[in-house]
């Protein structure tokens, strides 16, 4: 498989094109901050690999729109604006966004939403994430997409981000907290409060090479998808 990486200067990037390297890929194109895109091609890539920025993750699937190249995204933070023009890159290629691409958090996911769907309401859901000193963004995107399953299963829930004061807490509240500290790679966990019993789903990542590893594998599957689109990890995993 030949990749184009975004972002390949940044940690995430040098761990994936690491990861690649070792799985027997090639990395045909490393696309910086100062990368000429139009330029950089020298080998068509069967995908594109993107853990850059929200205006780098723009350019590259404009780009790849062009050739007619699917990509994969892991960059987080994105905007509402950011997501609709990748929305409109979908029209022309396929595209997979996925906001954690460990297997693990994807079973984890899976393991949230069976509990909110089978827990009575009377549980009570909070969501705790713990990243590093320097993440850019919270909460963080795999945090974000657990409370969106979670709202999926249960309706009429409302989320709030972090407390302070006098504050009891509301019926259908689910509040998502981030904490921010050393050099954690990730931790999520959602816990269900019931009346005598607590459920706690958690995920814990060592090491940034899990998001490498899954973004290969993911990458390999991928590869093979020909109708344009927005997809999930779920979708080839």
């Amino acid at each position: 498989m030949k990749i184009a990486l975004c972002g390949s200067s940044g940690k995430m990037g040098k761990i994936v094109a690491k990861t690649a390297v070792e799985a027997s890929h090639a990395i045909v194109a490393e696309i910086g901050r100062s990368t000429d895109l139009e330029n950089c091609i020298s080998q068509m890539p069967d995908v594109f690999i993107d853990f850059s920025s929200p205006v780098g993750t723009i350019a590259v699937c404009q780009l790849a729109a062009g050739l007619k190249i699917p990509v994969l995204i892991g960059t987080t933070g994105l905007s509402d604006g950011d997501r609709e023009k990748i929305v409109e890159c979908a029209r022309n290629i396929p595209i997979l966004m996925a906001s954690n691409f460990s297997i693990g958090v994807h079973v984890a996911r899976k393991l949230v939403r069976e509990a909110a769907e089978r827990l009575p309401s009377y549980f009570d859901i909070e969501i705790v994430e713990k990243h590093h000193s320097k993440k850019k963004d919270a909460p963080s995107g795999t945090a974000l997409s657990m409370l969106a399953d979670v709202s999926e299963c249960r309706k009429n829930v409302s989320a709030t981000f972090g407390r302070h004061g006098k504050c009891e807490r509301i019926p259908e509240e689910i509040c998502v907290h981030a904490v921010r500290g050393g050099d954690t790679c990730g931790e999520h966990t959602v816990f269900f409060f019931g009346r005598g019993e607590v459920i706690e789903v958690t995920h814990r990542a060592g090491t940034r090479e899990v998001f490498a590893m899954g973004a290969i594998l993911a990458a390999e599957k991928f590869t093979i998808v020909k109708r344009p689109g927005l997809y999930e990890l779920s979708d080839v995993i």
